[in-house]
């Protein structure tokens, strides 16, 4: 992209492989070959294990390299923090795992870069800094109680720093909260050196994500990834169209030739670059060829982490264990995206009413939409059966109040019918996470309840096989269940 006169000799000859990354989301990777899918964050701290933790960021990090890929913006480091990001209270109800859950992130990370994959982290600010972003921009005193509530609610972030489990810090919502350019500058400079280098002491590279270009306001010019160089970035992601990717870099070179201090900075900022890199220099590249072999190897791991992810919310077994043999069982499961990055292109839930079927042989699944919600032909099925399994599910996209509606539904349905019959087993799986899904009142119904995390074909495998009572549940909640 730069011309012979826009030169940066900055990465001598053997330190020139080049930082790749990708969409933590994507899951296909190269020539129609799907990477291996894996517990989601909350599932493979349930599983207990650190060291099968460690394993899975080894195995998805070999698939990435095969790929090319060497920088991972981590979902798992990053749900430890996004933790962090709740109310005060359920924050102190945190403090007592924190470090338990922090060591999965640890050890996610450290498999990661056993094969050759730097971590990054991003949204890593804490919602309590918008109000010291106001006083610091009014150019009033920072109150000192504010930043002593943004210490507490970055200290996750601050134990995976001390134990090395993030190379780089990417900040993507600093600058786009501003509609002026100088205030962007200030609340970015404030963040990398009060924030991440003072406080955190924080000595790895931080990069800067340029807001979307599709916004025309002075924020999104070709000068912010100058600006986030001047506040003290050492890296920029531009993300405008090519002829504007031109300007920023002209911009910024014509700058660096002019001001002697921002090139010293520049030649510290490649210091700090380059000791990220040096952690991959001495492993050798991967021949994206090996990833089907790679993801055949991985399955075993997958679905042993699947298994030990499910989590019993109460004692005991399965409901349908103890039911009579020929007994009918109502699946219901709502109207959802696919798993991202999978090949479904049907019902996301049919896996689970295939293992189901193993154990419960007249198993009727009927899915349920969250705008029309029980229909005439779901009344009809909870006045005739045995056991009712209702499935709730959370995505980027789909929320969890419309669900718990519909088991508000469910449960008060059921109760007028079993005036005149045996009462019907109630099971509920949560696949996704179990604050917004799983209600206290459900437990107080009588409804046994069990998460599996997501609704990947792994999980939903997984708990079909403790709903039909071939396994127990052995996960542990990582959490606390209330938001």
């Amino acid at each position: 992209m730069a011309g012979p006169e826009m030169r940066f000799d900055v990465f001598e000859k053997e330190e020139t492989r080049i930082l790749s990354t990708v969409h933590p989301n994507i899951g296909l990777f190269s020539n129609g070959t799907r990477s291996t899918k894996f517990p989601s964050p909350l599932g493979l701290i349930a599983g207990r294990s650190i060291e099968r933790t460690s394993a899975v960021g080894e195995a998805i990090g070999q698939e990435l390299v095969a790929c090319g890929i060497n920088c991972n913006i981590a979902p798992v480091v990053q749900h430890v923090i996004d933790l962090a990001a709740e109310p005060s209270e359920d924050l102190l109800r945190l403090r007592e795992d924190l470090e338990y859950v922090s060591s999965h992130a640890v050890a996610f990370a450290q498999g990661l870069l056993r094969v050759g994959v730097v971590t990054c982290v991003t949204e890593v600010l804490p919602r309590s800094l918008q109000e010291v972003y106001r006083q610091f921009l009014n150019d009033t005193d920072v109150d000192k109680d504010a930043f002593d509530v943004i210490k507490s609610e970055l200290q996750p972030l601050r134990y995976l720093l001390e134990n090395g489990a993030v190379d780089s810090v990417m900040l993507s919502s600093c600058t786009s909260n501003f509609d002026d350019a100088e205030r962007a500058a200030k609340a970015t400079k404030f963040v990398i050196n009060e924030v991440v280098r003072k406080h955190l002491k924080f000595r790895g590279p931080v990069i800067v994500a340029q807001a979307d270009s599709s916004d025309e306001s002075i924020i999104c010019s070709v000068h912010e990834p100058l600006r986030a160089l001047l506040s003290g970035s050492d890296m920029v992601i531009l993300r405008q169209n090519i002829e504007s990717q031109k300007a920023s870099v002209s911009a910024m070179y014509a700058a660096t030739e002019a001001d002697p201090q921002l090139r010293s900075a520049i030649s510290a900022s490649y210091e700090r670059v380059k000791a990220m890199k040096r952690k991959l220099l001495s492993l050798p590249d991967v021949d994206a060829s090996s990833l089907p072999l790679l993801v055949s190897t991985h399955r075993n791991l997958a679905e042993a982490a699947y298994r030990a992810s499910i989590t019993a919310l109460q004692p005991g077994l399965s409901p349908l264990v103890s039911l009579p043999s020929g007994s009918t069982v109502l699946l219901l499961t709502p109207t959802v995206p696919p798993v991202t990055g999978s090949n479904q292109q049907s019902d996301p839930f049919e896996p689970l009413g295939r293992a189901l079927s193993r154990s419960q042989p007249r198993i009727r699944h009927v899915p349920y939409t969250l705008s029309s919600g029980l229909s005439p032909t779901h009344l009809a099925f909870l006045g005739r059966v045995a056991a009712v399994v209702l499935v709730l599910a959370t995505t980027t996209s789909v929320l969890a109040d419309a669900q718990i509606e519909i088991w508000n539904d469910v449960e008060g349905n059921l109760s007028e019918m079993e005036v005149n019959r045996p009462r019907t087993a109630r099971l509920v799986v949560s696949a996704g996470d179990i604050r917004d899904l799983y209600q206290e009142e459900m437990l107080g119904k009588g409804w046994w309840g069990v998460a599996c995390w997501d609704y990947s074909q792994g999980a939903l495998e997984a708990v079909a096989e403790v709903l039909g009572g071939q396994r127990e549940a052995t996960g542990v909640l990582p959490i606390n269940m209330r938001r």
